[in-house]
């Protein structure tokens, strides 16, 4: 079923008939061989079975997601269609706020410390990009499929899921779709969820791509804008008064030469660069944006403070700068031998998976910044993100969906025994 037909299935009345149809009619595998010392093997088949269920339920839904244009900045139609399907499946107190970040409620046991699962809504395609959402046997493609439509579909079939395993969780469990994850929208989606939930005690960001991956480092980063204005003029009859887009092209080389460190690791780059008029004309203004990211704070605060001295260095006369931060998303880390880490590593030995702890640039970099144990996990395998020929793999969403119940089921265990206190970020 194409995405759009399926928005549309999805808005009417039976859209319970359909998902518990795809359910019924799915092959439900039992492995009699897991076996983890610290999880039930028998919880581990059931969360198997019941997740190769929802394989085709949440490609569909991702679909149906993937459909929608929701380019940073502008994900309010997408938001809508998310929080009118979390509300007809169940979820309490589905929000939208300001911002159009979607939040639900699956309420527990005890409210607090309560669990977070985050996916985000917004796509790196400008709004008029075509979107054709195609199946080929295995392969579901599309822009923006498995980043991260897929996990906004998976986090909304959560709570089916849990019904299937009649899994009442220990502690609220909210699930939402957050805005500004990429690019320039410096997790400001996450942010303001985090602030509006103070009684999250764990958090799971849920990307598409990547499955065997556990982020428990954040990458931080610095973005700055720099605007570079001059006199301009005419090329030939003006020659000799200062272009601005020499100047910035000075500071761009003069950045080049910065030696930044591997250990730990640390990276400058300047992803865009504009400004002029005309061929034919000294340019009067010009503009750069510089993305400075490390693991360390603050080996990211002295490159921040070595970019700022160099941009001091611009001194020709008549000419003006102006430096703009537009992205400042924190570092941190979390120890791989406590909080979730060894919980979801436990997770993906039970389902014959070897996981891999790493560092990235994450919804999940919120939360670890605030010492909260948290983590970032991948559904499913594929390619070409950030392309609109991406692609992602279905078969393997058996393991990734049963991945995920599994952290949701054991982490609100730990939450409610209180056996996940904060930590202290490196």
């Amino acid at each position: 079923m194409r995405g759009r037909d399926l928005s549309k299935t999805l808005r009417c009345g039976n859209w319970r008939v359909y998902f518990r149809q795809r359910i019924a009619n799915a092959v439900f595998p039992h492995n009699e061989e897991l076996r983890v010392s610290s999880i039930s093997s028998e919880l581990v088949a059931r969360a198997t079975a019941v997740a190769a269920g929802f394989v085709e339920p949440i490609a569909d839904l991702a679909a149906a997601v993937a459909s929608i244009p929701a380019p940073t900045n502008d994900e309010s139609e997408r938001a809508a269609f998310v929080a009118e399907t979390l509300h007809r499946l169940g979820y309490e107190g589905v929000t939208i706020d300001r911002l159009s970040n979607v939040v639900g409620c699956i309420q527990g046991k005890q409210g607090s410390p309560a669990l977070l699962l985050a996916s985000h809504t917004d796509t790196v395609f400008p709004r008029e990009t075509p979107i054709d959402i195609t199946r080929k046997g295995d392969i579901l493609s599309g822009p923006g499929i498995g980043d991260n439509s897929l996990s906004v579909a998976a986090l909304a079939l959560v709570g089916e899921a849990l019904g299937q395993l009649d899994y009442e969780p220990d502690v609220d469990i909210f699930v939402t779709g957050n805005v500004g994850e990429e690019g320039l929208g410096d997790l400001r989606g996450m942010r303001a969820v985090m602030d509006a939930l103070p009684q999250v005690g764990a958090a799971i960001a849920v990307e598409g791509h990547s499955l065997g991956r556990i982020t428990n480092r954040a990458v931080g980063s610095r973005r700055l804008r720099v605007t570079v204005t001059g006199p301009g003029g005419h090329s030939w009859g003006d020659a000799g008064r200062p272009s601005a887009i020499h100047e910035l092209a000075k500071l761009v080389a003069n950045l080049d030469k910065i030696d930044v460190t591997s250990d730990p690791k640390t990276s400058l780059n300047v992803g865009i660069f504009t400004g002029g008029i005309s061929v034919n004309t000294i340019a009067p203004d010009a503009a750069a944006v510089i993305d400075m990211r490390s693991v360390d704070s603050d080996s990211l605060e002295e490159l921040v403070k070595e970019v700022e001295r160099r941009i001091g260095q611009i001194s020709a006369p008549g000419v003006s700068v102006v430096v703009e931060v537009v992205g400042d998303r924190p570092a941190g880390a979390l120890p791989s031998d406590s909080g979730l880490a060894p919980i979801a590593t436990e997770v993906l030995k039970a389902l014959g998976m070897e996981a891999v702890c790493d560092a990235s640039s994450t919804d999940a970099n919120i939360p670890i910044s605030r010492g909260i144990p948290s983590m970032c996990i991948g559904l499913t395998t594929g390619g070409n993100v950030h392309r609109v020929n991406e692609y992602i793999r279905v078969r393997p969403i058996a393991i990734g969906f049963a991945q995920l119940l599994l952290n949701t089921i054991l982490i609100s265990q730990a939450l409610a025994n209180g056996d996940l206190p904060r930590h202290t970020p490196a």
